[in-house]
């Protein structure tokens, strides 16, 4: 039994719940935050769990949910920011509104958790702080513009804080799944549709084959238990692929010609 304690956003459903559940199992405390409480119930079957409503886009709340959990706890050692979705479809189709969402809830919702973390993590000389990013935080796929840009961001400003964080003891983990089976390609994604019938034939193709992807995708297992070595492991590495297929995606990505990659993506998905 650890004394440990991690928070982490996003918790009531998929990778969230599972991580929560996982930590629970290794002994630690674990403060889980959500949109709706109400959807917890089975997090409240588990001992050592404390709930808190928590909206990511919400600026004013995150500062008084983050005293409540220290103040309940007494310290925290590992924050994930896990929550996020995934908006697909034409960027034609996006709208001003749309993209604000997509990076005011995958983005900018993690920086402001981080922002009021890291006094607490300064005080305490120690803290890890893990982001949830994906490979479509390093590579490209059709119809996932929207969502690429609120992950390379993540990735970009992770990499950054990594430098600014260490001299404080405070360690900046990335974690990149590639396809995972959970509600991501379901509940979890908001689908942009462009006006007229240009783009039907390329969604409908790039659908299909996503769809068929994400059926025999990875169980969030792989994701869970990644992040957890993350958090348990020394040293100041960053990047942390999770799965098979996000380590073949990446390692391909790096080696071939970016012309070659992009016409094998086009080759597979027959656009």
């Amino acid at each position: 039994m650890t004394n440990n304690v991690v928070f982490i956003t996003g918790a009531s459903s998929g990778i969230g719940l599972a991580t929560v559940k996982y930590f629970v199992e290794k002994g630690w405390q674990v403060a889980a935050t959500m949109r709706n409480p109400a959807a917890a119930d089975e997090l409240r079957q588990l001992k050592g769990v404390n709930i808190y409503q928590l909206d990511v886009t919400d600026p004013a709340a995150i500062g008084l949910v983050v005293d409540r959990v220290f103040k309940d706890f007494g310290q925290v050692d590992v924050i994930i920011n896990n929550a996020g979705y995934g908006a697909v479809g034409p960027f034609e189709g996006a709208g001003e509104e749309a993209l604000f969402r997509q990076l005011n809830t995958n983005f900018l919702g993690t920086t402001r958790v981080i922002s009021a973390f890291l006094p607490h993590f300064k005080k305490q000389k120690a803290g890890t702080i893990i982001n949830l990013s994906s490979i479509a935080g390093r590579l490209a796929l059709p119809l996932y513009s929207v969502y690429h840009a609120s992950k390379f961001a993540i990735e970009g400003f992770s990499e950054s804080l990594w430098y600014e964080l260490r001299p404080f003891n405070i360690k900046v983990r990335l974690i990149e799944p590639g396809p995972i089976r959970t509600e991501f390609n379901g509940r979890s994604r908001v689908d942009l549709v462009a006006s007229g019938a240009e783009y039907e034939g390329f969604v409908r193709k790039v659908d299909t084959f996503y769809n068929d992807l994400f059926k025999r995708a990875e169980s969030a297992d792989v994701v869970v238990k990644t992040i957890y070595k993350a958090a348990v492991q020394g040293g100041f590495r960053i990047r942390y692929p999770a799965g098979y297929r996000a380590k073949a995606l990446l390692l391909f990505h790096k080696i071939l010609p970016g012309i070659m990659f992009r016409w094998i993506v086009r080759f597979m998905l027959k656009i």
